[in-house]
């Protein structure tokens, strides 16, 4: 009998501090409203998109890339990274993708670097994408750091490419490429669009 209610005390306490640990790692409604700068975000945006956070052990990163518009979080660990991108319409936040997935986009890339280097869609050779502003013609532009492909990671490699995109989408699924650079440089190459 001791070591059931041993058992059942522990497991209480376990849950417990699982509870308490994911409680204090996200955000109050009043801390959503503080950290963010638009002021007009419903309290059912605001509820739902703290939702979104509700399950991780980690305390997120929030981004408002566009007020009002665009709102995301983000965590980094020894254990994952992860972000989610949320646009708001008719007072519902959609999580949208904010990197592009298509070959076309890729192999337009591509003609741009040397042949012995070549960018992939690896997630570990990606940072996390910034929707940096809405441009005049409703298209978001967005910027990200992309490492070319090494197929030995460990090995030092002068074709490994580190670079600088800048590209725009209106719907989050295609996306087109603005303008690239080599991150050692200071030259923008302008992409004509395609």
């Amino acid at each position: 009998m001791k070591k059931q209610t041993f058992i059942f005390l522990f497991l209480i306490t376990l849950f417990c501090n699982l509870q308490a640990q994911q409680s204090s790692n996200s955000y109050s409604l009043n801390d959503l409203k503080r950290k963010f700068k638009h002021t007009n975000y419903t309290e059912k945006v605001l509820l739902e998109f703290q939702e979104t956070m509700k399950n991780l052990r980690v305390k997120t990163e929030l981004n408002e890339e566009i007020p009002g518009e665009i709102i995301s979080w983000s965590t980094m660990t020894g254990e994952f990274s992860i972000q989610k991108i949320y646009l708001i319409q008719k007072n519902k936040l959609k999580e949208v993708e904010a990197l592009p997935k298509d070959e076309s986009f890729l192999k337009k890339l591509n003609s741009f670097v040397p042949e012995k280097s070549k960018f992939s869609y690896s997630s570990d050779l990606w940072s996390f994408p910034y929707v940096y502003k809405k441009m005049n013609d409703n298209f978001y532009l967005i910027k990200v750091t992309v490492k070319s492909f090494n197929s030995y990671p460990e090995i030092p490699n002068d074709d490994i490419l580190l670079y600088n995109l800048e590209y725009k989408t209106k719907d989050f699924k295609e996306f087109r490429l603005v303008r690239l650079k080599d991150i050692h440089t200071e030259k923008w190459t302008e992409v004509v669009d395609y």
